[in-house]
């Protein structure tokens, strides 16, 4: 018989801890994220409106539906808008929507390796399983007490970690295992209150008894001769993002791809003192086709990569006289593992490189390439860094390098809407007077999470335009924002270039950095006259960290238009009347979540849902209480009732028993020494259904009378002592019930 009141409350929490246990298991395969904390309360959402459904409907198939329905809505409202929370419509673009994320999903798990970023379709794929396995687990469970049944449906989730063979740890074993047996015992057949407190304490000894026994049996097993040896068939595995062959940065930058696996391996190693950590670029590059830049392949440069490196003679000059133990100045011990570039990383200032083999500059591209086939893997190199002025007074002083209408610089793809992304750039900095000014409003701009979401799983393209479909999705990773911002730094006669390379890394202490695969970056670079190729950083802080000092534009304060620009600057035009590429309202600032293409408050929407969430229940109660059923009654009725009750405490007998002998039936099953309580209760109950059974006239009765001796009868039961001989009591009732007295 499935549970009900607080039992049903009860086993609806466990089935919740158990599916919380087996997303807990995934840890080990995807890396660190925001998926845990959104399965969880998804889960937990979802299992509350299950059991709040079951609290106010006797269907046995409303909770499901209700949670089936609850899961579809927090999926959608996940996974189907420009934000992290959008309120869904129930139109074929949502569905859409969600296929394109599940597709990134299955992508993503079918490329990726162990640890799986966190992407956002891997996170939809997580929360997906949880909710259908929470779904399935309550139905089975509490709705139809078939708990056995519903531990395959939990199973589902451990079999992850177990094909992967990643250990899920000893509190989530602890916690589903125990979950699971105390929803085991809940959900049989009542005997009595003792029965089942005695029950929960062996059930929840055996579950710590169990696991504490697997954990331990686990090293002493693995020590087996030939445990182990046969290993689950896998997708993922050593490869290019795990394994331990040499990396390789792809040039290859499409706007239209997703981002792959990166190595979580050290790339990189440096010792660093006297400066800040800062990026390390390989590569520049210059050309792009709408859809992907071109990387194109110049001869080799006859420059020797000694001394001082740098395109302008003034950096030149003051990298070759550095000190490193001058304020100001870094120095950089770097140790290259298993990157297999032709490029040496270096910083991006002035410098000084001291560096073993035949490597070349190259003034142009600011780049250190090699000669005869050398590679930076194994590669050991010291480079002394001279800082420049990047100060935002300087910066804002500055003008842009002088360069021809043609270069390469300010080269730009024809295409449908390349006239709309030029007017959005003019619309974005609208008012600014230096070009240091109109990058800032450019990065602040693509870097605002109110409008931009930072994801690796990048949409499907609607136009010709890689650029406008990013500004008109809003969603992609570091190649689309340092793509965009470049392309439109160029719209507004801003020469500018894309950088690859790594982000600082992180620090071990002593001053040791360590830099990843997971690191690899792309920035856009703007040509100043005096001050160089300096770097900007669109890409979200939730890659990036904070943009560098210079370009922060907390710090900076911009030139007011009514000021004078600088020498060679100009006031950007008027921005045009052209609409907002993501449409009218999709961009989401703070305090407004998206219904479709219309902006909302939150607190409009949290109160329109509660209104709606109210009429719901209100609509519950009023439907149950029209469509209850009225309660039967008189001495039959009542003695039916009090039957099945007696039943549920281990007292039963067939049909062919008659009314005395059922009575004569409860007092053996009681045991000695019935109270008068029991003999007389049961005795005016007895009597009054034989009366109106056998008698020739029907017998008055008063309804309140048969409830109260009804449950003096039960309360007997329920108070006597519980350390009599159960099963000698059970024994008699067996024998009264194959040895009817009439």
């Amino acid at each position: 018989m499935p549970p009900t009141g607080a039992r049903a409350w009860l086993a609806a929490g466990l089935v919740v801890a158990g599916v919380l246990a087996g997303v807990w298991s995934l840890r080990p395969i995807l890396a660190p994220g925001p998926w845990l904390a959104t399965t969880t309360v998804t889960v937990v959402v979802v299992g509350a409106v299950m059991a709040t459904a079951r609290a106010l409907s006797a269907s046995f198939l409303a909770p499901t539906l209700w949670g089936v329905g609850a899961s579809a809505v927090a999926v959608a409202a996940l996974y189907s808008g420009p934000g992290r929370l959008t309120v869904p419509l129930p139109t074929l673009e949502t569905l859409r929507a969600l296929r394109r994320v599940t597709e990134a999903g299955a992508r993503a798990v079918a490329e990726g390796s162990v640890p799986l970023p966190p992407s956002r379709g891997a996170e939809m794929l997580v929360v997906v399983g949880a909710l259908a396995v929470v779904v399935v687990t309550d139905a089975l469970a509490v709705s139809l007490g078939r708990a056995g049944l519903a531990g395959l449906a939990l199973a589902g989730l451990w079999t992850v970690a177990i094909v992967f063979e990643a250990p899920p740890g000893l509190v989530p074993l602890l916690a589903g295992g125990t979950s699971f047996l105390l929803l085991l015992a809940l959900t049989r057949p009542r005997r009595s209150r003792a029965g089942s407190w005695r029950d929960g304490w062996v059930v929840a000894a055996t579950a710590g008894g169990v696991t504490v026994a697997a954990v331990v049996a686990g090293p002493l097993l693995s020590a087996v001769p030939g445990w182990g040896t046969v290993t689950l068939p896998s997708t993922w595995g050593d490869g290019p993002g795990s394994g331990s062959g040499p990396v390789e940065l792809s040039l290859d930058l499409d706007m239209r791809s997703s981002l792959g696996s990166r190595s979580d391996r050290p790339l990189i190693s440096y010792t660093l003192t006297g400066a800040d950590p800062a990026p390390l670029r390989l590569y520049t590059l210059t050309e792009f086709d709408g859809t992907q830049w071109q990387r194109d392949e110049a001869p080799t440069p006859e420059q020797p990569a000694t001394g001082a490196l740098w395109p302008a003679e003034e950096g030149r000059a003051a990298a070759e006289t550095a000190d490193p133990a001058q304020e100001g100045v870094g120095t950089l011990s770097v140790e290259v593992g298993d990157l297999d570039q032709d490029r040496l990383p270096l910083p991006l200032d002035p410098r000084r490189v001291a560096v073993d083999g035949d490597w070349r500059y190259d003034a142009e591209r600011d780049e250190v390439a090699a000669a005869a086939r050398a590679t930076t893997r194994g590669l050991r190199y010291d480079v002394v860094v001279v800082p420049r002025d990047l100060s935002s007074t300087a910066l804002q002083a500055d003008a842009v390098a002088p360069v021809a209408p043609d270069s390469p610089y300010l080269a730009l793809p024809q295409t449908s809407f390349a006239g709309d992304v030029a007017s959005l750039a003019r619309e974005v900095t609208a008012g600014t007077v230096t070009p240091y000014d109109q990058a800032l409003a450019l990065q602040s701009y693509l870097r605002d999470g109110s409008r931009f979401r930072y994801d690796t799983e990048v949409p499907e393209p609607t136009t010709d335009d890689a650029v406008w479909d990013f500004l008109t999705d809003r969603t992609g990773y570091c190649v689309q924002y340092a793509t965009a911002m470049t392309v439109m730094a160029r719209h507004l006669g801003l020469p500018s270039r894309m950088a690859v390379g790594f982000l600082p890394g992180t620090t071990s202490g002593g001053g040791r950095y360590d830099v990843t695969g997971q690191l690899a970056h792309t920035w856009p670079e703007i040509w100043f006259a005096d001050a160089g190729w300096v770097r900007f950083e669109p890409t979200p802080a939730v890659q990036t960290g904070a943009p560098p000092v210079y370009a922060d534009p907390a710090i900076a304060t911009p030139v007011e238009p009514t000021q004078e620009p600088a020498p060679g600057t100009a006031a950007t035009p008027a921005p045009t009347s052209a609409p907002d590429p993501a449409g009218p309202g999709t961009g989401i600032a703070d305090g407004e979540v998206s219904i479709g293409t219309t902006r909302v408050p939150v607190v409009a929407a949290l109160v329109a849902l509660a209104l709606l969430a109210l009429a719901t229940t209100a609509a519950v109660v009023v439907v149950r209480r029209r469509t209850a059923r009225a309660v039967p009654t008189g001495p039959e009725a009542t003695w039916d009732r009090l039957r099945v009750a007696l039943a549920g405490r281990g007292v039963r007998w067939d049909d062919a028993t008659t009314l005395r002998g059922a009575g004569r039936v409860v007092l053996d099953a009681y045991g000695t020494d019935p109270p008068e309580t029991l003999r007389h209760a049961l005795g005016r109950l007895v009597g009054t259904a034989e009366a109106a059974r056998y008698a020739p006239t029907a017998p008055t009765w008063d309804q309140e009378d048969l409830d109260r001796w009804s449950g003096e009868v039960l309360d007997a039961f329920d108070a006597r002592d519980t350390t009599g001989d159960d099963q000698d009591r059970q024994t008699v009732a067996r024998t009264a019930e194959r040895s009817p007295v009439g």
